[in-house]
């Protein structure tokens, strides 16, 4: 009950964002506005903020090794999806995406909600290499299985050093390894700008779910979502204690295992020739079933944590 009732404000926040988008109290036309700024500003200067703030540690490496090759882990898993969607390559393109992303917003809320900044900052150190990762394997599966998709790897390079996401986990690192304290003004200006990017990353993620779009391919989006939550968290968890991590460490990556997919997924797989209405409905889906793989995933962690 401790675990539903920390999380039960994430889901709230995303409840009231499909609220304000169905009772039309915000404009259909808005969110996109909305989104650009919670990905460009709010969330790089959240992220920032925590890195900055962290006390890194040693088992810092091993958690975030233990995220990287449960993320590697999960795209070989991946495809597994391959046979069950009868040879539709855009699909698949998606399915797969679906099973490697995670939503961030959602887990670094999470992470904050139930572990406070030592959590937020955990998941904020991993996004430094997990982000060039994940984007790696996921255009390059579009460019394979997409329609008409033949991307330059400059391109690919361009939108990696030029991701917010992954500037803002640089510069966190630079100034928190440097030893530099920032001035007073900055850290208030940092503080205040990344206070709104949870709750309106979360707000957004909710405008975005599509109830009629979790019909879409019934048999295959049934096996992604099974694998994306029920199977891959098995994964992170496994690797985790592989490391030897517990506590915090170790629930944070089972946090990580269970995160539904991303909105941003859509945003890609429209651009380059995959399934928009699969992936639309496996973000619903993983989103609303969330509710249930977070906290128990969270539990399988606590029970197979060394004692």
């Amino acid at each position: 009950m401790t675990i539903l009732a920390a999380l039960a404000p994430v889901f709230v926040a995303i409840f009231a964002g499909w609220a304000a988008r169905f009772s039309k109290l915000v404009p259909e036309s808005a969110w996109a506005g909305v989104s650009k700024a919670t990905y460009m500003i709010l969330s790089p200067v959240f992220i920032f903020g925590e890195i900055v703030r962290a006390d890194l540690a040693l088992d810092d490496l091993a958690f975030v090794a233990a995220g990287v090759a449960g993320f590697s882990t999960a795209a070989l898993l991946g495809f597994l999806l391959w046979p069950v969607s009868a040879g539709d390559r855009p699909a698949f393109a998606s399915a797969h995406q679906g099973v490697v992303r995670w939503n961030t917003f959602v887990i670094l809320a999470a992470a904050a909600a139930l572990f406070g900044t030592e959590g937020a900052a955990l998941i904020a150190l991993l996004l430094g290499p997990v982000i060039p990762l994940i984007n790696s394997i996921t255009v390059t599966v579009h460019a394979r299985y997409g329609h008409a998709q033949n991307p330059s790897l400059q391109g690919v390079l361009r939108s990696l050093a030029t991701n917010p996401l992954i500037l803002a986990c640089v510069a966190g690192l630079a100034v928190n390894l440097s030893g530099v304290r920032l001035p007073a003004p900055v850290e208030d200006s940092v503080a205040i700008i990344g206070r709104g990017a949870l709750g309106v990353s979360l707000m957004c993620v909710g405008a975005g779910l599509d109830l009629k779009a979790v019909s879409a391919r019934p048999a295959l989006m049934a096996a992604a979502v099974a694998l994306k939550l029920a199977v891959v968290p098995l994964v992170f968890i496994g690797f985790g204690l592989l490391a030897g991590l517990d506590g915090v460490r170790l629930a944070c990556l089972a946090l990580i295992g269970a995160a539904p997919s991303p909105p941003a997924a859509y945003v890609l797989t429209r651009e380059m020739g995959g399934d928009p209405r699969f992936m639309a409905g496996h973000i619903t889906a993983t989103t609303l079933l969330a509710a249930l793989s977070l906290p128990l995933a969270l539990a399988l962690a606590q029970a197979l944590a060394p004692s």
